[in-house]
């Protein structure tokens, strides 16, 4: 929901969690930023090659900003796994109709698990 929000594509959204990316889905600093967010959330070390692919076309400052939101994304992400939180009923419904819109959701959602942990 997010990701259409920001004005991805459908198609993008297929295929942000390939590895390599499909050319020419992603313009050169939109793939620089998929592959630091698939990088950084499956591992903890950034190597210079991803690094430099972002410094060729942000600055610092906004490294800076694209690593502090790759970062609270997991975060929050994690949150609600472990503690698998209930979503309201209008995310669910935001959700769903990005869902028809697109055909399916291009990304897998975890199972639901039936326990709770309160």
């Amino acid at each position: 929901m997010l990701g259409r929000s920001a004005g991805i594509t459908e198609e993008q959204l297929a295929h942000l969690g390939d590895d390599p990316l499909p050319p020419g889905l992603f313009d050169d600093s939109e793939a620089a930023i998929v592959r630091y967010a698939q990088l950084s959330t499956r591992s903890i070390l950034i190597d210079d090659e991803t690094y430099g692919a972002l410094a060729a076309h942000f600055g610092a400052q906004q490294i800076i900003d694209i690593c502090l939101t790759v970062g609270l994304s997991n975060m929050v992400n994690r949150f609600h796994a472990t503690f698998l939180t209930d979503l309201d009923e209008s995310t669910i419904a935001a959700v769903e109709a990005g869902d028809a819109a697109a055909g399916a959701c291009a990304i897998p959602r975890p199972p639901v698990p039936n326990a709770s942990r309160d």
